[in-house]
């Protein structure tokens, strides 16, 4: 399965065929990372990183309310 390589503002980009992305198991908004192995490129996906402050926003957006409520009081 072959394609072409473009450019996109000063990158270029490569689009990845659904059934490679239904291999991989991926979704949308997922990371996939490209790993060289000799004269190889390994396309997988990558591992999950945790991100401190992605995860804190996110629970100040979840208790938002509760937090507020405690700093009144």
């Amino acid at each position: 399965m072959n394609v072409l390589l473009r450019k996109t503002g000063n990158s270029t980009v490569i689009t990845i065929p659904n059934a490679i992305k239904e291999a991989l198991g991926a979704e949308i908004g997922e990371e996939i990372e490209f790993v060289i192995s000799g004269s190889n490129v390994i396309i997988r996906k990558a591992e999950p990183t945790f991100d401190f402050d992605k995860e804190l926003e996110k629970a100040m957006n979840q208790y938002d309310e509760l937090l507020k409520e405690l700093v009144d009081k």
